[in-house]
């Protein structure tokens, strides 16, 4: 059987972790199918897939909002003997394929929180949403609490959803005192700290956490810094000029974009990691400081309670004050932290990406032979 994937999404921080994962691991567990990924241009490559005999890297100069190039989507599909075709991002999704098409839908923002997005995103999204839905064979998405908004919105794809988790990285566990001094030096962290790490946007409830943060008792913020892991971006300066309305700047840092690289050293050094979110589709961040061994607090929105479980301390996203209690047992119980910290690592023993490879694999192999 000959699998396509659509990797063009790769340059985005959430939905890239998902496609570099799944065809990495895809690459290491199928021997037998053949593969054609389909990335943005040559530069975007993931160079490893290449030494497998049964992966080709393409490219498919085709973007987003190219609707007018459609008919060479099913063109090129058709040339490349596709049985099955998987658009690994519901927003770059083909209207009619030669083969079954797979399509995973990582969330419902354009309809729920269209806040979170330009008016243009929120209108296209809606559209390619409903057309992806119709025209697919099989929908993936990543949390039962997904499902559910999909189903809500548009019923009748019920028949055709399917929840496959996100895995966590391997390279995401409590690193060496060495690395946690790196990470330190490297981001000038000179006191304990709370850590969010996550982008800007508005459904990410990072005003409402710097204002918790401000109504801590100073003698917590004394010896306490928030972390704010985070691409910085002109079009999120209210949020970022915050901290000096609130005469706390030098207790919260935005410090940027963070690699994967860094990250494990990053959340291994946080007294805890925090999640505000008014919703998520999954939360990848909940799971890889878990992995971390790092306590974590969360918000009750979308699906994080779903990921989490037991292993996080849960608050109202809505209340500040629910934050600011939540920040303040975690700094307080030192009992609290190291029980945070072993559920988390348990927890997230149960999220793999090569889980989530393998049951993607069943899904072609279902759709591909018919």
């Amino acid at each position: 059987m000959r699998i396509g994937i659509d990797a063009r999404s790769l340059h985005h921080e959430g939905v890239g972790r998902y496609i570099r994962e799944l065809i990495r691991h895809l690459a290491r567990i199928d021997r037998e199918n053949e593969y054609v990924v389909y990335f943005k241009s040559k530069e975007s490559i993931i160079e490893e897939i290449v030494e497998f005999p049964n992966f080709r890297a393409d490219v498919l100069p085709v973007s987003i909002y190219d609707l007018y190039k459609q008919p060479y989507l099913w063109y090129r599909f058709y040339k490349d003997g596709l049985d099955i075709f998987h658009a690994t991002d519901h927003w770059l999704v083909p209207f009619l394929t030669p083969c079954p098409l797979v399509i995973t839908v990582h969330d419902t923002l354009a309809k729920t929180e269209r806040k979170s997005i330009s008016r243009k995103a929120a209108a296209y999204g809606a559209f390619i949403a409903r057309i992806a839905l119709f025209v697919s064979d099989v929908v993936l998405t990543v949390s039962d609490f997904t499902k559910k908004e999909i189903i809500d919105i548009y019923p009748r794809a019920q028949r055709k959803l399917s929840v496959i988790y996100h895995g966590v990285g391997m390279e995401f566990m409590p690193v060496p005192e060495s690395e946690s001094d790196r990470i330190r030096e490297k981001y000038r962290l000179t006191k304990s700290y709370l850590l969010y790490v996550g982008s800007l946007k508005s459904h990410k409830n990072i005003p409402r956490l710097i204002e918790a943060f401000a109504g801590l008792p100073s003698e917590a913020r004394k010896d306490t810094d928030l972390i704010i892991a985070a691409r910085v971006e002109t079009r999120f300066n209210e949020t970022l000029k915050l901290p000096v309305k609130l005469g706390i700047e030098e207790s919260v840092r935005f410090i940027g974009y963070v690699p994967t690289a860094d990250l494990p050293g990053l959340y291994s050094g946080a007294t805890a990691s925090i999640i505000p979110s008014f919703t998520e589709s999954f939360g990848l961040p909940i799971i890889e400081a878990m992995a971390c061994g790092t306590p974590v607090l969360a918000s009750k929105g979308g699906a994080l309670p779903e990921v989490g479980g037991d292993a996080a301390l849960y608050f109202d996203p809505y209340t500040t004050d629910g934050i600011k209690d939540a920040i303040l047992s975690v700094l307080k119980d030192d009992a609290l932290r190291k029980r945070l910290s072993a559920g988390g690592l348990i927890r997230s023993g149960e999220f793999s990406w090569e889980t989530t490879a393998r049951r993607t694999l069943e899904i072609y192999e279902e759709f591909g032979k018919r």
